[in-house]
């Protein structure tokens, strides 16, 4: 169009001065029109994705900029391929979504850019978000990242099979040995099937073991250096990994996908999950239950997941303030009541939970609860999957498949983790 309207000025130009005044007018009506297209990539698939879509929609009926966000969606390992490619030779998406232990990847390679403007201009206020969040959508000192959603992880309950037992259900109140209690309770084997009480995936998921790791007072990494094979982590790998184990209270060793499918099919009493859950479990006719985590020798502790919304290199100086006003569109408290009302991810900003529209909505309130206790896994690193897959998850899963002396491969993973992070 713009090529068009040049042709159109030069033609005009060599008839009359009055046809040109005639025609730049014309032009500057047309830019004035035109709107400013940001393209945006994510792996929201679900219905999740579907409820953002609608947000995106609304903001593109109603913003004062003539701002048009195209999103792309594809399942997440798609999106990083995509993004590995794309983003160094500049054709990647204007802004994008990942998971903010990447960050430090990204912001390393210049894939995206620093954000702080967006927070020094309180477009976008950091007091409200959750701070375990707000800290992790920073590195080297510079913002990247606005918060996309957070995702705690609670404790689902299978109802039926606590019925059946005789067993309370889980409470707020619980303590691991509450835990432990109920979940021997539950393990038994059914019609030659067995059913387990309590179990923790591996591999291929959303980590569920830092959960026991941080309520027993432990960690994994503190001061650049690894704490894996503290005594702490010691006495709870020995003390999970032996229940799983020998007394089989859950699987040894199981993907993601493969514990969420004991669960549904009535084999799991009880294990850590995220809001998306709900949605297949109800569909899937599961009679369940949610309750907060149990308290370990340091308390309570859960992990919490975010996700956030990027800059990419690929966006024009131009496109800035057209992605800034939907960065602070998405963090208003409306689209935040909708968002976590829709999905039941816990509010990203704060002041949202106080809104009437969410007074009745336990999934909501429940995982936002939990947000106090949270900790984020293997933050600010540029390998963190390397050190989770390498070192971690491979000594877990050695301990309890082969029944490998617990300090021993703690101490080996623990130098493994130091060589990685040099």
């Amino acid at each position: 169009m713009k090529k068009l309207l040049a042709v159109i000025v030069g033609v005009s130009v060599a008839l009359s001065a009055v046809g040109c005044s005639a025609k730049t007018e014309s032009q500057k009506e047309t830019k004035a029109d035109e709107k400013t297209v940001i393209t945006y990539w994510n792996g929201f698939t679900g219905t999740d994705g579907e409820v953002m879509q609608r947000i995106v929609d609304n903001y593109n009926e109603s913003n004062q900029l003539n701002v048009e966000i195209q999103m792309e969606r594809v399942s997440w390992d798609t999106l990083y391929q995509q993004l590995a490619t794309s983003l160094p030779v500049g054709d990647g998406p204007d802004i994008t979504a990942f998971a903010t232990e990447r960050i430090g990847e990204y912001a390393e390679s210049g894939a995206i850019k620093p954000i702080d403007e967006l927070y020094s201009s309180k477009k976008v206020d950091a007091t409200k978000i959750p701070a375990v969040f707000n800290e992790n959508l920073q590195y080297n000192g510079n913002y990247y990242g606005v918060p996309l959603n957070i995702a705690s992880l609670v404790m689902y309950y299978n109802k039926d099979i606590f019925d059946k037992a005789g067993v309370e259900y889980p409470n707020e109140n619980w303590t691991w040995t509450d835990l432990e209690d109920a979940a021997l309770k539950l393990t038994k084997d059914i019609d030659g099937e067995h059913q387990y009480g309590f179990g923790m995936a591996t591999n291929n998921t959303i980590p569920m073991w830092p959960i026991m790791i941080w309520a027993g007072g432990g960690d994994y990494i503190k001061d650049g250096k690894s704490v894996f094979n503290s005594e702490e982590n010691i006495e709870t790998v020995k003390k999970w990994a032996g229940l799983i184990r020998d007394s089989k209270i859950g699987p040894q060793v199981c993907t993601g996908a493969e514990i969420d499918t004991l669960f549904s099919t009535g084999k799991l009493g009880m294990y850590f999950c995220g809001p998306w859950a709900a949605g297949s479990f109800d569909s899937a006719g599961v009679n369940y239950g949610m309750a907060g985590v149990p308290s370990g020798p340091s308390g309570k502790a859960t992990l919490a997941q975010g996700v956030g919304m990027y800059m990419t290199s690929s966006a024009s100086e131009e496109k800035k303030n057209a992605i800034y006003d939907f960065f602070a569109y998405w963090q208003s408290v409306d689209v935040q009541v909708e968002w976590s009302g829709s999905v039941g991810y816990p509010v990203a900003n704060t002041d949202a939970i106080k809104d009437d529209r969410l007074k009745d909505n336990k999934a909501v309130a429940l995982f936002s609860d939990q947000i106090q206790y949270a900790h984020f896994y293997l933050q600010q690193l540029t390998n963190f999957n390397e050190i989770d897959s390498d070192a971690i998850t491979p000594a877990i899963e050695k301990i309890l498949l082969d029944g490998d002396d617990v300090k021993t491969t703690l101490d080996n993973a623990s130098k493994q983790i130091d060589t990685l992070l040099k």
